[in-house]
């Protein structure tokens, strides 16, 4: 297993606890710690190997533009 794949492993279960917490007790900041990290490893990983890592951050980025577009045209 390469480094690439072991940083998008990584990449891809920080970005999945952020949607399914594993406790219950988890709190926003944490998420928010979680996401941001996801995007660097992925960021990281696409760097060391397959540029689909990639595809993490812009899920990310992505997510963020559609919540606050929705956000600023619900009123």
């Amino acid at each position: 297993m390469t480094q690439s794949v072991k940083l998008g492993a990584v990449s891809v279960v920080l970005l999945a606890s952020s949607f399914i917490p594993p406790f219950s007790n988890w709190r926003n900041p944490i998420t928010f710690a979680c996401v941001g990290l996801s995007g660097l490893l992925a960021v990281l990983a696409a760097q060391r190997g397959s540029k689909w890592w990639l595809a993490i951050p812009g899920t990310i980025i992505g997510g963020l533009a559609f919540g606050l577009y929705l956000g600023l045209h619900s009123f």
